[in-house]
């Protein structure tokens, strides 16, 4: 399967971030896998608030790619996090592990493409 992703919202920003789009995919996923990790790392620590603000953190990364699927996990991680509900957490986890490795195969593919 595919993943959803939309890299012309980013081909529109070369100009304007002054970079080409391997390096940009490179910084976005650097920032995801950081923030990936970190959910997990707090997760597993039942520190929900560190959770909460490491989704922020990978939803902002997220949106520059429209990843829907990774978007919707990330959002039910915060909002159970933020709600300090950690079943609905959880649950935004297990998407999140569905969605994540797919998308980070395809934005090392784009990242690895010569500048």
């Amino acid at each position: 399967m595919e993943p959803e992703l939309d890299l012309n919202r980013l081909r529109e920003l070369q100009t304007l971030l002054n970079a080409e789009l391997p390096a940009i995919v490179r910084t976005l996923l650097d920032e995801l896998t950081r923030a990936t990790d970190e959910i997990e790392a707090a997760m597993a620590q039942g520190d929900l608030a560190a959770v909460a603000l490491a989704t922020h953190a990978a939803r902002n990364s997220g949106l520059m790619l429209d990843a829907r699927p990774l978007l919707g996990a990330l959002a039910d991680i915060e909002t159970g996090a933020r709600n300090h509900d950690r079943d609905v957490a959880c649950a935004g986890l297990i998407r999140l592990r569905a969605a994540w490795p797919p998308l980070r195969h395809r934005l090392e593919a784009e990242a690895a493409t010569p500048d």
